[in-house]
């Protein structure tokens, strides 16, 4: 079974998925047939605190923790890549995303 798929199959929302190196830059169409399993199901990404020193400052005042959890989707919302549906800065605002979807939807 493809790694991706078995992230979504074993996690009902996957952090961190293993995505293929091309998914944010393929068309929603072009897409082989197994992401489309993935359509509509929300995962959530970490980002970690990686750019110049000097906004450091500015990252850690929006994401005490040094992380932020990015909870995205592929649903249509972008035409070559997953959608955002916003950024967290705890895993537990993450998964409520995820439950609830995004906010522009509620």
């Amino acid at each position: 079974m493809n790694d991706t798929l078995k992230a979504f199959e074993d996690n009902a929302f996957p952090v961190n998925p293993p995505l293929p190196e091309d998914f944010d830059d393929t068309p929603n169409d072009d897409r082989p047939e197994w992401q489309n399993e993935l359509w509509g199901r929300p995962f959530i990404q970490t980002v970690e605190f990686s750019g110049s020193p000097k906004y450091r400052k500015q990252w850690f005042e929006s994401w005490p923790t040094g992380k932020r959890f990015d909870v995205r989707c592929l649903d249509g919302g972008a035409w070559d890549r997953a959608t955002v549906w916003g950024m967290f800065g705890s895993i537990e605002e993450a998964i409520e995303c995820c439950k609830s979807g995004p906010s522009w939807r509620q």
